[in-house]
């Protein structure tokens, strides 16, 4: 499993969790707890995306160096 790979599933575990989490309790203060780390759930998928990317020019760029 590539670091991306292990990345993308932690961060799945994560907010997947705190799904659960939220479905699951009554408190307010807790429930807003768990609102603000989600407003974080957009960035975190925006490093995702740029590190496949990066994987991916990574990969041509060796691809260009064997050939």
């Amino acid at each position: 499993m590539s670091d991306y790979e292990k990345y993308v599933t932690e961060v799945n575990n994560i907010f997947s969790i705190l799904e659960k989490l939220k479905n699951s309790w009554t408190n307010n203060d807790s429930l807003n707890s768990i609102e603000e780390i989600n407003e974080y759930k957009n960035p975190v998928i925006q490093v995702a995306s740029f590190l496949q990317n990066q994987l991916k020019n990574n990969s041509t760029d060796d691809e260009e160096l064997l050939s």
